[in-house]
């Protein structure tokens, strides 16, 4: 039987190292991610030529009353529709203001001292949990041969050693050097440094940067 490959994504922790990544590479504007076809093609081309594509599961959230989140909602909501995607997305849960470091003071900073807005904490609540459990259920439930885990968290170890103690391979993609922990208790690992040229087709400023030296 042929494998099929499901693929689970920490989004904002993907989002920012990707944009972490790019700017290291000298990339003064935004590089976006090529959420499909190519994200869920070049990854399953990885784990073999026989692999089959079993959906895209992405986990994320958004602070309720933003402006700007309301259109990072409409993002979610047409990325739910890509094929094989499928997307939670979660509020985050209001968090206590931060508070001035001078302990003779610690009163609350609940303004910016510049521009006068308020300042609104949040925190991310059951992502991790969520994306967790998903990677055992559907394990476990049979729907899937193989995964792949987007994702830094080394919370989500105790998952991967569980499947992995069940005869469940998981594949960790993420960038080099980072996620040492998560990436060593996977069955194996995959760079995305080493994909760029085929995520986005040697279009990457870091890439053609190179090829114009060379």
């Amino acid at each position: 039987m042929l494998p099929r490959v499901k693929i689970f994504i920490d989004f904002w922790n993907f989002q920012l190292s990707w944009n972490e990544f790019h700017a290291r590479h000298g990339s003064s504007q935004l590089v976006r991610i090529p959420w499909s076809p190519q994200l869920p093609d070049v990854l399953v081309r990885r784990i073999g030529p026989e692999a089959v594509y079993a959906g895209t599961h992405v986990y994320a959230s958004c602070s309720p009353g933003h402006m700007a989140d309301q259109k990072l909602r409409r993002f979610f909501n047409v990325m739910d529709g890509f094929t094989g995607y499928d997307v939670l997305l979660k509020e985050r849960a209001p968090r206590s203001p931060a508070r001035c470091p001078n302990p003779a003071c610690r009163l609350p900073v609940s303004t910016c001292p510049h521009c006068h807005e308020p300042i609104q904490r949040t925190v991310e609540k059951g992502i991790d949990t969520a994306l967790a459990t998903d990677l055992i259920r559907f394990g476990l439930d049979g729907h899937y041969d193989r995964a792949i885990l987007i994702a830094a968290d080394a919370d989500h170890v105790p998952a991967v050693e569980f499947l992995g103690n069940r005869a469940k391979q998981i594949t960790h993609a993420w960038f080099r050097g980072q996620a040492t922990e998560l990436r060593n208790a996977c069955w194996e690992h995959v760079h995305l440094d080493d994909m760029m040229p085929e995520l986005l087709g040697w279009r990457s400023p870091h890439a053609e940067r190179e090829n114009r030296a060379a």
